[in-house]
């Protein structure tokens, strides 16, 4: 009976063994995905801050281009429309910062 006894303690420490080495295996996979997740956070940070830049950049450009127009639409005589339109866009902007104003 001895014997069997050996037997059965061998099959529990392969048995042990083997989830020891399959537990490290899932751990290193997890640690693994875990630097994926970390690195892709980076990446989404920084993808991030891009598109601030770029939406302060548009910004920026849509003045630009605003105040173009207006000058453009002052210079050429003949485009008497595009300076009325631009002259109430500017009258309603305007006006609108005197509603914030008087409240």
């Amino acid at each position: 009976m001895h014997h069997r006894f050996d037997e059965t303690m061998d099959d529990e420490v392969k048995i042990a063994d083997a989830l020891n080495g399959k537990v490290s295996q899932l751990i290193g996979l997890y640690e693994k995905e875990k630097e994926k997740g970390l690195l892709y956070i980076d990446k989404i940070g920084m993808l991030e801050q891009q598109i601030a830049s770029m939406a302060t950049e548009i910004e920026t450009l849509k003045e630009t281009n605003r105040k173009l127009k207006f000058a453009t639409a002052f210079r050429s005589k003949g485009d008497a429309a595009d300076a009325k339109k631009i002259i109430d866009e500017l009258v309603r902007e305007i006006d609108e910062c005197v509603s914030l104003l008087n409240r």
